[in-house]
């Protein structure tokens, strides 16, 4: 069954992590009050975005979610709703994403001229290894990496997890869509609720994530 994972409730709650999150730089305070944390797919010039500032993040935890409660946090207090995550190049010219520490450049922009990839669907895993089922394919979802499935030819494609006690969705393209983003866990047991005691056994979960979470779960996992 679809869920929906709202996380705004975290962030402004108080966790102890080993990631250091700081505002490095503010050039100015943007005017919008967009509400999301846009993930830019390409560095803007002065004339599509106004430069604010940068955030830098040090040293690696896997509490994602309180990391990007700080990175919103500090974005916000200058009036960001977007950013750019710049990659240093090696001594060869490649570029490679360090988790231990990285940058990312905070802009103000027009919301409605920020880059959106329509009929696209993310299937992201920040757990352990895990199996998904993508129509009759079968897929290793690795660790901390996430699956991009264009659904622009609209056909219908069935995406499922786990057995007989896993999740199924079915997805489908259709004119104007926005991009969706989907959250997969493998097998997890889960106490139900007081009014139904007992124990909830599940082979595989897939849950909706919130927009501006999952860009950044985008930008610092691998695709897969």
């Amino acid at each position: 069954m679809r869920k929906f994972l709202y996380i705004y409730i975290l962030l402004y709650s108080s966790f102890c992590f080993s990631q250091t999150v700081y505002l490095t730089e503010a050039k100015s305070i943007g005017n919008n009050k967009d509400k999301f944390l846009y993930a830019l797919q390409k560095e803007p010039d002065s004339t599509e975005a106004h430069y604010l500032g940068k955030i830098e993040v040090s040293d690696f935890s896997n509490n994602d979610v309180a990391v990007f409660g700080e990175i919103y946090k500090k974005a916000k207090s200058v009036s960001a709703n977007c950013y750019y995550l710049k990659l240093p190049e090696s001594i060869d010219g490649k570029t490679q994403f360090n988790p231990n520490h990285y940058t990312l450049y905070i802009y103000d922009a027009d919301a409605s001229k920020i880059q959106k990839n329509e009929n696209t669907v993310y299937l992201i895993n920040p757990n352990k290894d895990v199996d998904v089922r993508i129509n009759d394919k079968k897929v290793k979802l690795l660790t901390r990496s996430y699956i991009k499935i264009d659904l622009s030819n609209n056909d219908i494609t069935d995406v499922s997890v786990g057995k007989f006690l896993g999740s199924r969705i079915k997805l489908q393209g259709k004119k104007g869509q926005q991009e969706q983003y989907f959250q997969i866990f493998g097998k997890k047991v889960s106490a139900n609720s007081p009014s139904n005691p007992g124990i909830n056994f599940k082979t595989g979960d897939i849950v909706g994530l919130e927009k501006s979470f999952a860009n950044f779960l985008i930008t610092i996992y691998k695709e897969n």
